[in-house]
Formats: C-alpha cells, sequence, structure tokens
C-alpha cells in the first residue's frame, strides 16, 4: 500500500432507499465505499455475500464485480478513482459501529459536493483523504485514553524543553510511575521513545532547510549532547544527520520511519 494515495472522487451520495433499491451484478474499474448509517443491506462481492448492518463499512476495489438488495437502509456512497501506481488495502467489510468521527467530514462533503463551487473537488479530495486515513491508519482495537493524548500534545508543543516523566505526570495529574506504565500500555513505546521520536522528526525538517548545522538543529530540539542526538538521529532515519542534511537537495522525505 502506497504511504501517498490522491483519491479523486467521481461519485458521491448521502440517501435512504427503500426495498426497491437494488444494484446489479456490475464489474467496477473504481472504488466503490458504502458507510451504513442506518439498517441492512445484502451485497454479493466477487461471488461472496456480505450482509452490512449499521455501523459497517463497506469498500469494493476496482476491478470487482459487485450486486446489492436491501430490505431498506441509509447509506453514505463514494466512489473514487486512485492515481496509477496507488492502491489501497481495506478489508472490504470494516465494523465501524459509531460513525461519530466521520459524520463531520462525510457532512462537509455533502455541502460542498452538492454546491459544485469553484475548488469543491480539491475540498472533497482533502475529506475523502482524511477519511481514509482513518480507516487505514487509526486502528479500532487499539485503546484512546485521554491522559495519553495530552501527554502526546504536551510533548509536541514542548519538545524544545527539559521533558521528564515525572514533570510530564504533573501536567497531566497522574502518579509517574502509573503514568509511564499507561503510555506504554497505549502507545507500545515509552514516553523517552516518543519524545526521541518527536524530537528527531522536527530536527530532521531543520536540516532539511539547509539553514541550520548538526549542531544547531540538536539545540534547537532539546538534545544537549550531540553524540546522543547523532546516534538517535541514524537509529530512527536511518542515516547520519550530516549525511542527511547533505542530502537534503535530493528526497529527504524518504528517509525515516
Amino acid at each position: 500500500m502506497n504511504e501517498l494515495i490522491h483519491p479523486s472522487m467521481i461519485y458521491f451520495v448521502k440517501k435512504e432507499c427503500d426495498p426497491s433499491w437494488r444494484i446489479d451484478h456490475q464489474q467496477i474499474s473504481f472504488y466503490g465505499m458504502v458507510f451504513l448509517l442506518e439498517g441492512s443491506a445484502d451485497y454479493i462481492i466477487d461471488g461472496v455475500p456480505y450482509r452490512l448492518q449499521q455501523g459497517d463499512i463497506l469498500c469494493v476495489p476496482p476491478g470487482s464485480y459487485r450486486s446489492a438488495t436491501t430490505s431498506g437502509m441509509a447509506c453514505v456512497a463514494i466512489d473514487f478513482v486512485l492515481q496509477p501506481g496507488e492502491a489501497i488495502d481495506l478489508p472490504v467489510v470494516t465494523p465501524w459501529k459509531d460513525f461519530t468521527d466521520l459524520q463531520w467530514m462525510m457532512n462537509e462533503i455533502n455541502y460542498e459536493w452538492l454546491q459544485k463551487n469553484n475548488g469543491y473537488a480539491m475540498k472533497c479530495q482533502a475529506l475523502l483523504t482524511l477519511i481514509l486515513h482513518k480507516l487505514l491508519y487509526e486502528k479500532r482495537n487499539r485503546q484512546t485514553n485521554v491522559h495519553v493524548n495530552a501527554i502526546k500534545r504536551y510533548i509536541v508543543e514542548h519538545y524544545q524543553e527539559e521533558l521528564t516523566v515525572k514533570a510530564i505526570a504533573r501536567v497531566v495529574n497522574l502518579n509517574p510511575v502509573y503514568c509511564g506504565a499507561l503510555f506504554k500500555k497505549v502507545e507500545k513505546r515509552t514516553i523517552s521513545e516518543f519524545i526521541n521520536r518527536v524530537r528527531i522528526h522536527k530536527a530532521a525538517a531543520l536540516l532539511e532547510s539547509g539553514e541550520y548545522n548538526v549542531s544547531e538543529a540538536a539545540e534547537r530540539t532539546g538534545f544537549n549532547d550531540i553524540y546522543y542526538f547523532s546516534s538517535t538521529f541514524k537509529q530512527l532515519m536511518g542515516i547520519s544527520p550530516r549525511a542527511y542534511r547533505n542530502k537534503a537537495g535530493g528526497s529527504p522525505a524518504s528517509y525515516g520511519p
């Protein structure tokens, strides 16, 4: 799957369907997505039957054969294409359950799609990209925690400062030991590892600009030890900071995790 994709929407509708609605057996040349808001629907995709219930998301890849019927449903349907060489890998059916986090984006697409003012296609593409990002990268089985989110945002906003688990725990009103354990349980990495990741990505951006040397980039991102900065940078980015800066005129975005 490509890390960067450029979806172009070719069809969008938010509608209610009665039992007379159906899709006859056909092959599609685009990605067909359906967000089932209410009711149920029966799809057959490449000969395999799928029953969609409220809260399910259907994603049919191009080249597939599909047909469908319903006893009654409300849904959002989006058809889109990607640029040559791009692809996404989603299950045919994803049980999302609660569309609250997607609803505002669907409503905004609907608002723009029906008006078709200048620039509507660009905005719809951006909103669809956000929806696909959620589906592809936000794991539904992963715990979310308000304390962990607060910790991450605090680190991103204060990465230049001296950061300790004790100080961060105080900010989010947690016991330091529990704070560190909770973060690792949810994020699968320690707070220190997350701090280093944020700092190194910022340092890489400074080096790419060509305005800072290695020592300056280290200092501006909270590293007091240039040797530790260099080893951490190479560990995360796969290349030394000096070599990264020298190649900044090329394609630095290809480095790193």
